[in-house]
């Protein structure tokens, strides 16, 4: 990869991170969104050092031919002021190139290691794969929701709309809202509450049922955690990852609220979402 090469990598690699935040949102699926003004600034400016590394590269060898040209007798085997020294230095030049090969030093250095090729990668997967959200996969293979918090977490202290909501409304909560409650509020504040929950279907792995699940991140898809709820209806079990709204209430178990797997979601009415918001809570 010599200099020219390395420039429009720069190039293509900030091109990506702005091409992701700019005109689309699709960085919404790797990362949450404050991060989206540093990811502006880093594309702008691993640009604009690209395009520097080959007007520099492409000056320098126009100056490079300029001198050439401008010292004709150079080709006539002529030397520069100094012959001796100049000659000295060639000969030990030549000597090393055969010894270690490419340049002086053993090594060229106007050109990267073959590896840095590999930084096309993530220009390759933006323009060309644009990987998804996490979706029921994820959910599938994490076996469920995460664990309850601990036990001196277990009371008070709920933020979400349930906590200011009239009796008889229908409180709308994400599905990390209802999991917490369902997990930890002991005085079961959502018993006999209508709920509306947003989330993206994930087939039961025996066939029987479906859940309703959300993915909360804390900085970026790789820390992605599962909260999901097993809802309880007589429709048939949507396809995979397809979006849906829910309004029911909750199935208050009979046990301790911690011992429970999965807490239950009785369904009695659903709409299927056409644009999904942001894949993670």
């Amino acid at each position: 990869m010599n200099r020219i090469a390395q420039g429009l990598t720069l190039v293509l690699l900030g091109a990506a991170a702005l091409t992701a935040t700019v005109p689309t949102n699709l960085y919404l699926n790797w990362v949450k969104a404050g991060f989206g003004p540093f990811l502006v600034g880093a594309g702008a400016v691993t640009v604009l050092l690209g395009v520097l590394v080959i007007v520099a590269e492409l000056r320098g060898e126009s100056s490079a031919l300029d001198q050439s040209e401008a010292t004709p007798e150079h080709a006539h085997g002529a030397e520069p002021d100094g012959g001796a020294a100049f000659d000295g230095a060639r000969e030990h030049d030549r000597a090393v190139a055969e010894e270690y090969g490419d340049g002086g030093h053993g090594h060229d250095h106007s050109r990267a290691p073959k590896v840095a090729w590999l930084l096309l990668l993530p220009v390759f997967a933006v323009f060309v794969i644009a990987p998804p959200a996490l979706g029921s996969y994820t959910v599938e293979s994490t076996g469920g929701s995460s664990g309850p918090p601990p036990e001196e977490q277990s009371s008070g202290g709920f933020n979400d709309a349930l906590t200011e909501a009239d009796a008889g409304e229908t409180v709308s909560m994400a599905v990390q809202e209802f999991v917490m409650r369902a997990w930890i509020d002991e005085d079961r504040e959502m018993a006999g509450r209508d709920i509306e929950l947003t989330g993206f279907a994930v087939p039961d792995e025996e066939g029987d049922g479906w859940y309703l699940a959300r993915l909360q991140m804390a900085c970026c898809a790789a820390d992605a955690v599962v909260n999901r709820v097993e809802v309880v209806d007589d429709g048939p079990a949507p396809e995979a990852d397809s979006w849906w709204t829910v309004r029911g209430s909750w199935v208050e178990p009979e046990g301790e609220l911690s011992d429970v797997s999965d807490h239950q979601f009785r369904v009695e009415e659903r709409e299927e979402v056409t644009d999904p918001p942001d894949p993670y809570e």
